[in-house]
């Protein structure tokens, strides 16, 4: 990649008590084979150690800054603030818990040069930690079929984009108004903003696995009932009919077996197609 045609990608990572976490999420932007990034870490007044870890970080690393935001308990804020402080043209999300691939950047980057047409590109999500292939959590995001580029792919196929896969335009994400910072919103904000980027420009999709959604007992993640609640409040806001969740996973065993058997061969078929692609740059070089 022609370093004078690089762009700057601002990497913003949100955080709040994850001090066994920040570390390998800061580390797997570090490792990354795309270099032309800067970090821009908001924590959202966590009470544990995680501030000082990213203040350990910051002394030996100058593309990282830090900022601390009275707490707010939502998303949408701590990204919007990253946002504001961003100087790249392209901004990436990564919440403190998940990590990357190191090709993640290098093969996004590629991929909006090649298609100046398209104002986001994100990629497959792969769920890690305190979760296994028999697990109601276990999953890979979103499946082949099930993956959205437009506003109707959105709205009939449900939200098939993970945050931490994501990287937009800023000017495309500033055009759209950012994050929602409605509470009633909280777990569906970037759902919401899709669908607004969504009326700005069209999306882009690679079927690999790039990111890596850490499941862990300390998370905020809200029950089923919660979130259709909040999805519900957002096809009021919006004035859309969109998809309602799927409980398939908590019917029975054997459903949850089969669905589950299903992601784990598309995670063996995506892997395949990444080892080719790995295949197909050595022969390159």
């Amino acid at each position: 990649m022609n370093n004078q045609n690089t762009p700057l990608v601002s990497v913003i990572i949100t955080t709040f008590n994850v001090e066994k976490f920040i570390g390998n999420t800061i580390n797997s932007v570090l490792n990354s084979t795309f270099k032309n990034y800067e970090i821009i870490l908001v924590d959202d007044s966590s009470d544990d150690n995680t501030l000082n870890i990213i203040k350990a970080y910051a002394e030996k690393e100058i593309r990282i800054k830090y900022y601390k935001i009275e707490h707010t308990g939502i998303p949408a804020a701590p990204r919007n603030f990253g946002i504001n402080k961003s100087s790249g043209s392209l901004i990436a999300f990564l919440d403190g818990d998940d990590v990357w691939n190191k090709d993640k950047l290098f093969y996004q980057v590629k991929y909006l040069q090649n298609n100046p047409d398209k104002i986001l590109v994100y990629s497959m999500s792969l769920t890690i930690g305190e979760v296994n292939v028999f697990s109601p959590l276990f999953e890979v995001l979103p499946l082949l079929h099930k993956a959205a580029v437009t506003k109707e792919d959105l709205t009939a196929k449900g939200n098939s984009i993970t945050c931490s896969s994501v990287l937009v335009k800023t000017e495309a994400i500033k055009s759209a108004g950012c994050f929602d910072e409605d509470i009633k919103l909280k777990a569906v904000e970037d759902y919401d903003l899709w669908l607004r980027l969504s009326d700005v420009g069209e999306f882009g999709f690679i079927p690999r696995i790039y990111s890596y959604y850490r499941i862990h007992k300390n998370q905020s993640s809200a029950d089923w009932q919660t979130k259709q609640a909040r999805l519900d409040y957002l096809s009021l806001k919006r004035n859309l009919n969109l998809r309602k969740y799927s409980y398939y996973r908590n019917k029975n065993i054997f459903i949850r077996l089969a669905r589950n058997t299903f992601h784990a061969l598309t995670y063996l078929y995506v892997g395949a197609l990444s080892l080719a692609d790995k295949s197909k740059l050595f022969m390159l070089i």
